[in-house]
């Protein structure tokens, strides 16, 4: 957890324009909405640098699909980080989201996801994760644009499989907690797997500084356009990008 003021010097520390900001996934839904508006007053006190993303109960259901709709009607840019951290990912668990994820398609919302690897070391707030419910749930709302955290668990090596890579078709990746996990090659791989412009630079912050993800991209040789992609220009498209807006529509019509 950091304040406030704490995310606006990491911002400035790494003159990073804007950053993507929100709360925890508490299962009581008041303390959600309490997160939630806490957050859009950060993004009001600065509108132009922090994009407010809303949190819900990983119990799901109807009262998060109620806060789903408020803070959709309020502006937010997105939802999650969605996670559970008692038992993680069941198949049920993402189908307690449907009728969230029906509101997100509708109002071109992202949804954020926390997804991590099933393999190597245990560390707080690594989680079980049904990889075949998640693409379940990804291929049951092509409406939506997915974000899966810390490089989606590995999932997106199915990619190299036809039918997965259409399931992914709409599914970006975030870099976060990279440098813990990976070696700098997950740059690299990400991009030849996925493409350049389907990766989103994550911070996991206050976890770690932005200086050491910087050094993994240098290491990974990526061309200054990837570069660029990851470390902004992906993440304006998604957010705020009027052809990207054209083309969820184009999809839907």
């Amino acid at each position: 957890m950091v304040s406030g003021p704490e995310v606006i010097d990491y911002l400035d520390r790494f003159s990073i324009d804007k950053a993507v900001v929100f709360g925890f996934p508490w299962e009581n839904h008041a303390l959600i909405r309490e997160n939630n508006d806490e957050v859009w007053e950060f993004h009001e006190n600065f509108p132009d640098r922090i994009i407010p993303f809303a949190v819900l109960s990983p119990l799901g259901g109807e009262q998060a699909r109620m806060e789903a709709q408020r803070i959709i009607g309020m502006g937010f840019g997105g939802i999650g980080e969605l996670g559970v951290y008692h038992g993680g990912w069941t198949a049920s668990r993402f189908e307690a989201f449907s009728s969230v994820l029906v509101l997100a398609g509708e109002a071109h919302v992202p949804v954020l996801i926390h997804v991590n690897e099933q393999v190597g070391h245990h560390y707080p707030g690594k989680i079980p994760v049904d990889f075949h419910g998640l693409l379940q749930m990804i291929e049951a709302h092509p409406n939506v644009d997915f974000i899966l955290a810390h490089w989606g668990g590995g999932v997106f090596f199915g990619a190299l499989m036809p039918e997965i890579r259409r399931i992914l078709s709409r599914t970006y990746l975030d870099t976060a907690a990279s440098p813990f996990l990976y070696a700098p090659d997950i740059f690299t791989i990400g991009c030849s797997i996925m493409g350049s412009d389907k990766i989103l630079f994550g911070s996991d912050f206050p976890l770690l500084g932005m200086d050491r993800y910087l050094k993994d991209i240098d290491r990974a040789g990526l061309d200054e356009s990837a570069r660029q992609a990851i470390l902004g220009g992906n993440a304006e498209r998604l957010l705020f990008g009027k052809a990207h807006r054209d083309c969820c529509a184009d999809e839907e019509s």
